[in-house]
């Protein structure tokens, strides 16, 4: 706390370690937040694509999934960390470059995910609306993935422009570094114009997904399971796109609406109470969920991936009882289970002919996305 007399008057002023702290203080828990989701989101990714990448067969439904898993991971690397320390030094963010580069990459990675999931929803339609179409073959999937990451590119590179150093003023001639819009540009057109595209495109993404996905839902009411037999049509990869698809919808619409609100309205429509000030910023980055989420929808839809998953836990906490020198009958007993859970019945031939005969997962039933 600084000390200025002025006429006779002494003022106090906070330093602006001091300003720093307060407002960290304020953003507590979306740091808490962000904190917590970067183990779970990294943890979730990896075991995503070592899973999928494995132990699937090539189809268009493990490209995309992989896509989405890798952007995902970048996003627990790249984009949540360097929210995070957007938060942690508020007003002290003194490396522009890392700024700018930051804030660009995580741009990509928001925008690249959004698309992809739209591209999901479109493929899918062609798989169950238009049965009879040409499918899309694994590496033309590769292809448009690809192609979704340069469209992200371009709709992010003004980032680099825009993005930097903002100058905080406070009494006593305090200046702030906030990692925000640039001071060079934050009084032109050009954020402005920038927010209306960028609002544009998740609109068309948001409107797109619910007509796709409405047109989907009606189609399968309209056809019984023989039909779906027939062009190979597994239900459960579906569900498991219209659930990745409502994660993404409920936690991207928050961003946009204080994006629209601050645009619009230039961000005076909300009172300045310790709630709001507390709770903005966390609902601006609860997109990161987005990024969290999807290995758990993948568990909970997915029979295959959920008993690969158990299968590898089973092993693990084999391998520990049997290295922490518990029994030889409890060793036997755990081997046993191990076995069973995770190889089934080996021993019955039936068993493998009628595996090998109807498929049991989505990559198998449903090689085409």
């Amino acid at each position: 706390m600084s000390n200025v007399t002025q006429n006779g008057e002494q003022l106090n002023f906070k330093t602006l370690e001091e300003l720093n702290n307060l407002k960290v203080h304020q953003r507590m828990p979306t740091i808490v937040f962000l904190f917590i989701l970067i183990p779970f989101g990294v943890v979730g990714n990896i075991v995503t694509i070592l899973v999928y990448g494995l132990k699937y067969r090539p189809s268009t439904f493990r490209v995309y999934i992989l896509t989405l898993a890798i952007v995902d991971l970048l996003s627990c690397f790249i984009g949540i960390p360097v929210e995070l320390a957007d938060n942690l030094l508020p007003l002290v963010f003194y490396d522009e470059m890392l700024c700018k580069v930051g804030k660009f990459s995580g741009q990509i990675l928001k925008i690249g995910s959004a698309l992809i999931i739209f591209l999901m929803a479109v493929c899918r339609y062609q798989k169950i609306c238009r049965p009879f179409s040409t499918n899309i073959s694994t590496e033309l999937a590769r292809n448009m993935c690809i192609f979704t990451m340069v469209v992200a590119v371009s709709f992010s590179w003004p980032f680099l422009i825009l993005q930097g150093t903002q100058y905080k003023h406070y009494d006593g001639g305090v200046v702030g570094y906030d990692c925000s819009v640039d001071s060079d540009v934050k009084h032109t057109i050009y954020p402005f114009v920038y927010t209306i595209v960028t609002f544009g495109l998740y609109m068309f993404v948001f409107f797109s997904l619910l007509i796709l996905y409405t047109l989907i839902i009606l189609n399968i009411r309209r056809h019984n399971k023989v039909e779906e037999t027939e062009h190979k049509i597994d239900p459960r990869i579906t569900q498991i796109m219209i659930a990745i698809t409502v994660a993404f919808v409920v936690s991207y619409l928050p961003d946009c609406i204080l994006d629209a609100n601050s645009t619009f309205n230039k961000g005076d429509t909300l009172p300045y109470t310790p709630l709001v000030v507390g709770s903005l910023p966390l609902l601006a980055r609860l997109y990161f969920v987005n990024n969290v989420v999807n290995p758990i929808i993948y568990y909970i839809g997915d029979t295959k991936f959920r008993k690969i998953i158990k299968q590898k836990c089973l092993r693990v906490v084999y391998i520990i009882h049997r290295n922490g020198g518990v029994s030889s009958s409890n060793v036997s007993a755990m081997s046993d289970t191990y076995r069973t859970e995770c190889h089934g019945h080996t021993d019955s031939k039936h068993t493998k002919a009628v595996s090998n005969a109807q498929p049991t997962s989505p990559e198998n039933s449903d090689t085409q996305l």
